[in-house]
């Protein structure tokens, strides 16, 4: 099969590259896949195109379709009408590189031995997830993009883009992230993957399903607690017993994820985020910053435990010191990281207002 860009069953697209494609720590992969989905139309001077970078643990399923009617992670904010407007913007959100929702992964399977590649599968770096999706957008004939946008590890991608790229898009949107792994984050990542690893049942990435790893489970209920505001989950959960407990909240959350995201992948996905720095060895982000053309927002939670009001002033004062014409928004919320996902409402006004700007 050729490289190309075919169409699946449940809507989603695949694009395949049969070129090598390297990776920043030497690994080599051939074929590279990237599922990925559209919403809207790609107009005639293919200038209308929105990049919408997911976070960690969600897919390029942004809200339903004929083909797929499951609700999408970010359903309220996408569609004719809505705040990214498939009347006017064609949205593209690709599954990132190293997950397991149709993009090549360790869950995926390694030509060379027709099996999982599981621990094989090279080591990945956002930047490397940014320079596999270039190539899609290559392929879809798209010069110039109207916006790029991410939450938390999706605006990771957004923000590193547009340091490879720095004459790709109009606009730039990073909500509840950073540029650079802080302590505090590492420190939460390397508990949830040494939790995981000393499950026997990992058995070194080779296990069966899982679900069935309780260390992996455990490890995403710790993730869970950075995601809501203490307060939130105290006021909550106060008095609570049975199946409106705090613990019953953990368990029913962690399960389900684990039931349908690939430990692995996720093990692989927490690495490249806790390698990921933008910063010079001083931690000045205005060399890392000097080039970016597109104007910038930063939207911050005051809440965010997970990725502080302090990390998104950085990205900010990053921006600022480097030149780029950049707003800061600093969101009142009890909701924490999640805000994004909950209040879409006034995320999807600071959206708009802003790429029509």
């Amino acid at each position: 099969m050729r490289s190309g860009i075919s169409e699946l069953d449940d809507g989603r697209l695949e694009f395949i590259s049969r070129s090598d494609f390297l990776f920043d720590n030497g690994g080599v992969i051939n074929p590279l896949v990237l599922a990925y989905e559209c919403y809207g139309e790609l107009n005639a001077a293919k200038d209308n195109a929105i990049i919408v970078h997911h976070a960690l643990s969600t897919s390029s399923h942004l809200t339903s379709t004929e083909k797929n009617p499951a609700k999408g992670w970010w359903q309220e904010m996408v569609g004719p009408g809505r705040h990214l407007d498939t009347n006017q913007y064609f949205i593209v959100c690709i599954n990132n590189l190293g997950s397991c929702y149709g993009s090549a992964g360790p869950d995926s399977i390694n030509p060379a031995t027709k099996t999982k590649y599981r621990t094989d599968f090279p080591r990945v770096t956002i930047n490397d997830m940014v320079r596999s999706q270039k190539l899609l957008i290559e392929a879809l004939g798209i010069k110039k993009l109207h916006a790029i946008l991410g939450n938390s590890m999706g605006a990771m991608l957004s923000i590193a883009w547009m340091t490879l790229y720095p004459n790709d898009a109009e606009f730039l949107i990073s909500i509840s992230s950073c540029a650079q792994a802080y302590p505090a984050n590492n420190a939460n990542r390397f508990l949830q993957r040494d939790i995981t690893k000393l499950d026997p049942a990992w058995d070194e990435g080779n296990y069966h399903f899982s679900g069935d790893l309780q260390g992996f489970t455990t490890a995403r209920r710790l993730g869970l607690l950075t995601y809501r505001n203490w307060t939130e989950l105290n006021n909550r959960f106060v008095n609570k017993a049975g199946r409106e407990s705090i613990e019953h909240y953990l368990d029913y959350n962690a399960e389900k994820f684990t039931s349908k995201f690939d430990c692995n992948c996720y093990l692989t996905l927490l690495d490249a985020m806790n390698t990921f720095n933008l910063a010079d060895e001083n931690g000045n982000l205005t060399e890392a910053f000097k080039d970016i053309a597109a104007k910038s927002m930063v939207v911050s939670v005051n809440s965010d435990i997970l990725f502080t009001p302090s990390q998104q002033l950085a990205l900010y004062d990053g921006l600022k010191n480097a030149g780029n014409d950049v707003t800061y928004i600093n969101h009142d919320s009890i909701y924490g990281h999640d805000a994004f996902l909950v209040e879409t409402a006034a995320f999807g006004k600071y959206i708009s207002d802003f790429i029509k700007a």
